[in-house]
């Protein structure tokens, strides 16, 4: 019966032998606090049993599991960017796996001191210079952290600095005033809540929402009215299958390009802004199945990356309905509308993003070798 429940799980692989693993579980017992959001992909939150004392999970990761906590948020990064395009610097507070193209590292804002030694609090996860640095400005480690997340989305940032990006970890200018500091914070923060996928953020989907987003993503039927009991939230489209394994590959799908329509222009002039420009020269309806679609997903938004995979067409590829067993639900229909929206903000954002990154540089803070020490 388990077998059949969860084949991965009873399957013998190198150092796991399912049999004793499922004994020892099953005596031992289960332990409802290790249930756990994770951040499986970005944008794609699910729930994890966190198994700490069998190899259950392939990696448990036991230093890193005690700082997880809602309070405490995670830059993902990595040493070298082997992408063509630079597309590190996912935020989440979840427990996280590792994304794609070579190991993910995430690093916290804080460290929880009951897994330091002699330590019972959160302490933020700073060196001695960065605290010095701090306390000279009068920032908290928070205004630190999102700094950084502002500098690495910055257009400008991965593309001036591409070539050293591959090569070694992202180097972040640090501002030379509290002033300059702080509104480069406040920039960051606004990139965490987009990417924080369970965060409201007012205009982008709590209402009133901004005209150039409220028209992307919108869930559309081809004829008639939409029925979910019908089927017609089916993932059908062919979007993944699964291989050898058991492991999901991503399908073609259907996402179809066209020009933008008037009125979805006039919706971009409102906002008073360039957004079709930045947003994409063309747009894609991206199918569920032969009767629904999302509606005006802009190519820049479709074809958007983070952590190393498109992110929307990646989400869609574990959801075929062959591979997840139902249809979606509305809410997760609605999922898609969602990231559109957060993906289109974050492009949107560039132009502040890269004022700011080359206002950092201009006004830098500089160490005597002394202080470096």
């Amino acid at each position: 019966e388990m077998r059949q429940i969860a084949p991965g799980a009873m399957s013998n692989t190198g150092g796991f032998e399912p049999e004793q693993t499922r004994d020892y579980l099953r005596n031992r017992g289960f332990k409802a606090e290790n249930i756990a959001r994770y951040c499986y992909r970005p944008f794609d939150i699910r729930w994890l049993y966190w198994e700490p004392e069998t190899k259950l999970l392939d990696r448990n990761r036991t230093e890193y599991y005690p700082h997880i906590s809602s309070e405490n948020i995670w830059i993902e990064a990595r040493q070298k960017q082997p992408m063509e395009d630079f597309d590190r610097g996912y935020v989440t507070s979840h427990l996280s796996d590792n994304f794609g193209n070579g190991l993910s590292n995430f690093f916290p804002l804080y460290l929880k001191g009951a897994a330091l030694p002699g330590a019972t609090a959160w302490a933020p996860n700073l060196s001695e210079r960065a605290e010095s640095f701090l306390s000279q400005n009068g920032h908290a480690a928070a205004g630190l952290f999102h700094h950084v997340v502002s500098v690495l989305h910055s257009p400008f940032y991965r593309r001036e600095n591409s070539g050293a990006l591959r090569q070694d970890w992202p180097r972040i200018p640090l501002p030379a005033s509290a002033t300059l500091l702080h509104s480069s914070a406040a920039l960051g923060r606004q990139v965490a809540s987009l990417l924080d996928i369970e965060q409201a953020v007012p205009a982008v989907n709590v209402s009133p929402v901004r005209p150039e987003l409220r028209i992307i993503g919108v869930l559309t039927a081809a004829s008639a009215q939409l029925n979910p009991n019908a089927g017609d939230l089916d993932l059908t489209a062919g979007w993944g299958h699964g291989g050898k394994g058991g492991v999901t590959m991503p399908g073609k799908g259907k996402a179809v390009a066209r020009p933008y329509t008037p009125a979805e222009l006039a919706a971009f002039a409102e906002s008073g802004g360039d957004a079709a420009a930045r947003l994409g020269a063309s747009t894609y309806d991206v199918y569920l199945n032969g009767k629904a679609f999302w509606s005006n997903i802009p190519s820049a938004v479709w074809e958007y990356t983070l952590g190393g995979y498109q992110v929307i067409k990646k989400w869609l590829s574990y959801r075929e309905k062959a591979l997840l067993g139902r249809g979606l639900s509305k809410e997760e229909a609605r999922h898609v509308t969602d990231m559109g929206r957060r993906i289109a903000a974050l492009l949107l954002m560039g132009p502040a993003l890269d004022a700011n990154y080359e206002t950092v540089k201009r006004e830098t803070a500089h160490f005597d070798r002394a202080h470096l020490r």
